[in-house]
């Protein structure tokens, strides 16, 4: 045997060589996974040196690719925010007249139409969810994630070919299902790669991506309205921003993974690494088979139904923020393009407070639900600001309290995060997280329902009124589900044997494995 070689055999003695192997040691400590990095790293297989190692090439590879997707996402559901203002509402006649006003006898428009076709797009979204979240488990993730990205751009560059309202809903009701896998396939993405405690810094830096979208899309809109040529500013819009997401799905499809083993830009010591970090964690791997009796567990599951009333409260704000901000600021007495400026102004503010609140989550172990908790709060003042402000003595009082309506992005993170922590079990897993984006759709799709342009005079009561009512719900939700995870957890080790192997959990859900204890 060769000098080199034989070196190479002995180091590599020194390790666990194999996943198989690394199960073996595992299985021969007991793991609590929320303290799991006070154990031995040799009991584990592997060093502090390579986890860092490990750690440090999934966020500089996969990191950008999730902000950088979801950021096109985004910017490419705001697109309609912006096109409102350069002429898509008249073309398409997303609008009906009202009567007129007495005073100035001008029409009152009647913007129904519009907020059907921004809530349409939830509802085909909530079309294709779960079906999209069970292909995401029987098909390779990546290759199911890049197939959707260039999927809903081509769809989304279709919008220029529509003429008519009926047009524009059937357009809009599939773009929704395009792009109705990538919340999910991203959701698992993160739960695949990294450890429990990792995971809130990346949802964070996963939705970065809204703020960085609800900066930088208005401001793509208002240069691109700015062209001109023989089509309406609009479909230039759609075109453009379109075009691009095609171009990053096919990029997508060379360089995204499909699970820790066809990660190619890990060495082959580093994916034994990655594959044992997470089976360290309680968690299993991908698994291709379905189990019902997962999905039954998950419905009777107390947590299953907190999480499915948050997310609907959560996000009620969000048909606000997304399909009506430009609409709303302009209400305030701003001009038309200024609207869309200062909405994507707004996007700077979501930004600033996403990497506020996954840096504390992350600094301050079991900090959730807390901060999930008190991230509602400013919503219920912006949305009273908002409301009972006058907006034309403290117009500048309203704008902030429509900033303020962003912070509700920070609370769904924690949510997310504490989903993909604490459900055990591939198959439940995957149920867990469709039934959160169908939740995601339906509460997104009623929202604008609320937004009534005729109500504008009385400062929109229906919908601020609605967000109040649901940030409040959300609130006591976190403390509720703070409250039962700690019960849950004190049961565990009151009845725990610490005598007794943990065992990796073979695709064991969370209420199966006595070691499962929850991240708070």
């Amino acid at each position: 045997m060769p000098a080199d070689e034989a070196k190479s055999h002995v180091e590599a003695n020194d390790y666990i060589e194999d996943a198989h192997d690394m199960a073996k040691a595992a299985n021969a400590v007991v793991l609590n996974p929320i303290v799991s990095h006070n154990i031995d790293d040799n009991s584990l297989g592997f060093s502090k040196t390579e986890e860092r190692r490990c750690l440090r090439r999934l966020d500089l590879w996969l990191l950008p690719f999730i902000l950088f997707t979801y950021a096109l996402q985004y910017t490419d559901k705001v697109i309609l925010n912006g096109a409102s203002q350069f002429g898509i509402v008249q073309d398409l006649h997303l609008y009906e007249i009202r009567g007129y006003d007495p005073r100035t006898h001008r029409p009152i428009q009647d913007l129904h139409r519009y907020s059907l076709a921004t809530l349409i797009f939830y509802w085909g979204y909530l079309a294709g969810v779960l079906p999209a979240a069970f292909l995401a488990q029987k098909l390779p993730l990546g290759k199911f994630l890049s197939a959707t990205v260039v999927l809903w751009g081509a769809v989304t560059m279709l919008t220029v070919t529509v003429s008519s309202y009926p047009g524009f809903m059937v357009q809009r009701f599939f773009l929704g299902v395009c792009e109705s896998g990538v919340g999910p396939g991203f959701s698992l993405v993160i739960a695949m790669f990294w450890k429990r405690d990792e995971q809130p810094l990346r949802y964070a830096i996963w939705y970065v991506s809204n703020g960085i979208g609800a900066f930088v899309g208005p401001m793509l809109v208002y240069g691109i309205g700015h062209i001109h040529g023989s089509l309406r500013p609009w479909k230039y819009q759609y075109l453009i921003l379109g075009g691009l997401t095609v171009i990053w799905g096919a990029l997508m499809v060379v360089v995204l993974p499909d699970n820790p083993r066809s990660a190619r830009f890990l060495k082959d010591r580093e994916r034994e690494v990655a594959i044992a970090r997470i089976q360290s964690e309680q968690l299993s791997e991908e698994n291709k088979i379905i189990k019902v009796h997962q999905i039954v567990e998950a419905l009777k599951d107390p947590k299953t139904w907190l999480t499915v009333v948050s997310t609907f409260c959560v996000h009620f704000v969000n048909g606000a923020c997304s399909g009506f901000g430009a609409i709303i600021v302009r209400s305030f007495g701003y001009g038309q393009l200024k609207s869309v400026l200062l909405t994507g102004c707004a996007g700077l503010y979501l930004l600033a407070i996403l990497i506020i609140a996954g840096g504390v989550s992350s600094h301050f172990r079991n900090s959730r639900t807390y901060i999930w908790c008190l991230t509602e709060v400013p919503v219920i003042i912006g949305a009273a600001l908002i409301w009972k402000t006058s907006w034309t003595s403290e117009r500048s009082a309203a704008l902030a309290g429509f900033f303020l309506l962003f912070t509700f992005a920070p609370a769904y993170t924690m949510l997310l995060s504490l989903v993909g922590s604490n459900t055990g079990g591939y198959t439940k897993k995957v149920f867990m997280m469709g039934l959160i984006w169908s939740v995601y759709c339906i509460s997104n799709g009623v929202a604008p329902l609320f937004v009534q342009t005729t109500e504008v005079a009385e400062q929109y009561p229906s919908m601020f009124k609605g967000v109040i009512v649901t940030a409040s719900i959300s609130l006591c939700c976190a403390l509720a589900m703070r409250l039962y995870l700690v019960r849950e957890n004190k049961k565990r080790d009151q009845s725990s044997n610490p005598d007794s192997g943990s065992g990796i959990a073979e695709d064991m859900t969370d209420r199966e494995n006595a070691h499962f204890r929850y991240a708070l």
